[in-house]
């Protein structure tokens, strides 16, 4: 059985900076590795920050099907992504045996 995995891209680091390029990446990365993603939408959120500040981001929701075994390639995707952010987490849920039908 499939594995559906949701994560969040915050659009701006949390100094203000354009994360659209390193957002571009992951959604090449997930092309190449689970042939797609889908972009669910957007949403605005807020975070404690380890010191306590206030964070507020507006992110993107993606959702990718992938094969238990790459999930492990996923989350390096993301940490990826995570290394070149001030970001201190990156959201991902993982719904394990899935059943999903493209039909």
């Amino acid at each position: 059985m499939a594995i559906k995995a949701t994560f969040f891209l915050p659009q701006r680091d949390n100094d203000g900076r354009d994360l659209t390029s390193e957002i571009n990446a992951v959604q090449e990365e997930c092309f190449v590795a689970f042939g797609g993603w889908t972009l669910m939408g957007y949403f605005k959120g807020v975070w404690r920050m380890e010191s306590g500040v206030r964070q507020t981001d507006v992110s993107a929701v993606y959702m990718v099907i992938l094969e238990e075994v790459d999930l492990p390639l996923l989350e390096a995707i993301l940490k990826r992504f995570k290394a070149k952010t001030t970001q201190e987490a990156i959201f991902l849920e993982v719904v394990q045996n899935v059943d999903i039908r493209f039909l």
